[in-house]
């Protein structure tokens, strides 16, 4: 076998090593993304649950219908008087 053959080899064994410990790392750091996500997961299953609970369901729109049309002109009218008292603050600054 010449060395060039050699050389070739050597390095050749070495790239796989190397590909060899990074594939380990990646294994690794995407266990611990996992288990992170463990939580989110379990707190997303819940969630959809309880959402799918046709009480809940119910709830929702009986809350929606007795407090939804007053609550939410409501807070409709605050929003726009406080968006036009801002962008009347706002010229009066830019006047001065």
């Amino acid at each position: 076998m010449s060395d060039r053959v050699r050389e070739l080899a050597a390095r050749h064994a070495a790239l796989q090593l190397r590909c060899a410990v990074q594939r380990r790392a990646v294994m690794q750091e995407v266990d611990s993304i996992e288990v992170r996500f463990d939580s989110v997961d379990r707190a997303v299953t819940m969630t959809r649950a309880v959402l799918r609970n046709p009480v809940v369901i119910a709830g929702g729109v009986i809350a929606l219908l007795v407090f939804g049309r007053l609550g939410g002109l409501r807070l409709l009218g605050q929003t726009a008087l406080l968006a036009f008292g801002a962008w009347r603050s706002l010229q009066a600054f830019k006047r001065q």
